[in-house]
């Protein structure tokens, strides 16, 4: 839908250090949640997990994304327009992709101090 802005990673520093709790990998969407985030995909991600590299643009994989779940995002950085990276501390990380097509690529929720949601749309 959008390409990535200078509006997302200041609203995503602050969740980082918080290990992950929630990883989906539907057959339409990659999910996860650390912190008070959830991130919802419905486009490209990019994985590196223990050593191994992996892609998904849907559909059922064997890609092992369970391996995130407790691991802690110590950095989120644009590698470009349409690709952000979340390294862990571990070495692992991921990489979203978005484009600027008809349809949302991702969601990224929170709440704010004030208990409203939050919502990016990518």
């Amino acid at each position: 839908m959008y390409a990535y802005d200078d509006e997302l990673l200041p609203l995503l520093k602050p969740e980082l250090g918080e290990a992950i709790y929630q990883v989906g990998l539907g057959a339409h969407d990659f999910q996860f949640s650390f912190g008070g985030l959830r991130v919802q995909n419905v486009f490209r991600v990019d994985f590196c997990l223990q050593g191994a590299e992996y892609a998904w643009e849907g559909g059922p994989c064997a890609i092992p994304a369970w391996l995130l779940v407790g691991q802690i995002p110590n950095d989120a950085a644009l590698e470009s327009a349409t690709a952000l990276r979340i390294t862990f501390a571990s070495g692992d990380w991921l990489r979203l992709h978005t484009d600027e097509g008809q349809y949302e690529s991702q969601t990224f929720q929170w709440p704010d101090r004030e208990g409203k949601m939050v919502l990016q749309i990518y």
